[in-house]
């Protein structure tokens, strides 16, 4: 069963997109957050620690392999948390994907991060065709499938028009 067999598109949000998500998935994404901003290391180990009912120096002192094993097992992340676990996913491990799709949209970015200064608005489905269309033939039809999911989730208002492509394409692999 493929992630958009497994989750509704309506009303996609961060957490609900990260419950459909494999556990191979979610450890890399719980590792790519270890990797990344000390922020978000540090919004990581207080979700450890209030699932565990640790301090969170006890769980600094965890191994890091426990510490993305919690994070990506027992942890059930709020909104920001989910979110932030998409986002180091994507920036940490799929840069390439991302930095791809943006180009295909004319949308300037830095390795996948999306220009300070571009303001984005709502992305037209016209534009969306032919540069999920290449997304798809170029990479992982999973990891695609997770990235796309991913925007929607984060940002409906600026990806929305993703829905129906997603829907489209779910229908024709079942």
């Amino acid at each position: 069963m493929t992630l958009l067999e497994n989750v509704s598109l309506d009303g996609l949000t961060p957490v609900r997109l990260w419950s459909a998500l494999d556990p191979p998935t979610r450890q890399l994404a719980a590792a790519a957050m270890f990797e990344g901003d000390p922020a978000l290391r540090g919004q990581a180990h207080q979700a450890i620690a209030a699932t565990l009912r640790f301090r969170v120096a006890g769980v600094r002192k965890l191994s890091l392999g426990k510490r993305i094993d919690y994070l990506a097992r027992v942890v059930r992340p709020e909104h920001e948390l989910a979110s932030s676990l998409l986002m180091a996913l994507h920036l940490g491990r799929r840069q390439e994907l991302l930095s791809s799709f943006l180009d295909q949209l004319a949308i300037p970015n830095a390795d996948g991060l999306i220009d300070e200064g571009h303001e984005l608005g709502p992305v037209d489905a016209e534009a969306l065709v032919p540069a999920v269309a290449e997304l798809r033939a170029r990479f992982d039809a999973a990891q695609v499938d997770v990235y796309l999911a991913s925007l929607l989730a984060l940002d409906p208002d600026v990806w929305g028009a993703l829905r129906p492509l997603l829907q489209a394409d779910d229908s024709a692999s079942t």
